[in-house]
């Protein structure tokens, strides 16, 4: 959990301080809106900006609704969006674009949201370590995420060019992270803060295997343990951990 907490700047895990870390990340994000939107855009409110990253850090690891994320600030669908494609443009926040098969009607046309840092997450929320070993549910987006950002770091030392998005269909059934590389093969990486595994936590990965068939080459559960367990074929539950061992 600190290594989420922490987040990826170098700046950040050299300070052992919870209390300085954040304080870094608050001041990073200060300096950056107040220094660089100006060259990228014309804001006549940056504390507007402030406010909606604020906001938006609540809807990490969620569908994107524009409407429903600018609402709290009166801020129109068509000027949310806007704000969020500047936040993308300062590489703060991240669109995972969902998948897409020959059958799309059955699938979400939705992009998730994301921030790129867990650091800069946890800090605009206030999370501490302590707060996050108390109330669990607040680890699962956050993890998401870390898993996301740590895989899109890999892939770009990677000489294999891959496209990341993520799989939910009408019946909800999801998968967090689908990697596919210029062959048109396909990875399933569902993320999951638990110690426990069941047959119930692949259900999404069944269902992009039945979509991908051949082109499915393998699924994973991520999740907060040491062992890797077969689930059937192609199937298994990895311990996250594994993504900086």
């Amino acid at each position: 959990m600190e290594t989420v907490l922490a987040g990826g700047f170098p700046e950040v895990i050299k300070r052992k301080n919870w209390n300085r870390r954040q304080a870094w990340h608050l001041n990073y994000l200060y300096a950056l809106i107040h220094r660089d939107v100006k060259d990228i855009a014309q804001i006549d409110k940056i504390q507007r900006l402030h406010a909606l990253l604020q906001m938006f850090s609540h809807y990490n690891g969620q569908l994107v609704n524009y409407s429903g994320m600018g609402a709290p600030l009166n801020m129109s669908h068509t000027i949310t969006r806007k704000y969020i494609g500047i936040l993308e443009q300062l590489f703060l926040i991240h669109k995972l674009n969902p998948w897409y098969s020959n059958q799309p009607k059955r699938l979400s046309k939705t992009p998730k949201l994301h921030f790129v840092d867990t650091g800069l997450l946890a800090a605009l929320q206030g999370i501490s370590l302590d707060k996050l070993q108390t109330d669990r549910q607040l680890l699962g987006p956050m993890l998401e995420t870390f898993v996301l950002t740590e895989l899109l770091k890999l892939a770009s030392w990677s000489g294999d060019r891959l496209e990341f998005s993520h799989y939910r269909d009408k019946e909800k059934n999801e998968v967090d992270i689908i990697m596919r590389n210029r062959g048109g093969f396909v990875v399933g990486i569902e993320v999951k803060a638990s110690a426990t595994v069941t047959t119930a936590d692949f259900k999404g990965l069944h269902k992009l295997a039945a979509a991908c068939k051949s082109r499915f080459s393998i699924g994973l559960v991520l999740y907060d343990h040491d062992k890797i367990i077969p689930f059937g074929d192609r199937l298994y539950a990895v311990p996250v951990s594994a993504l900086w061992q």
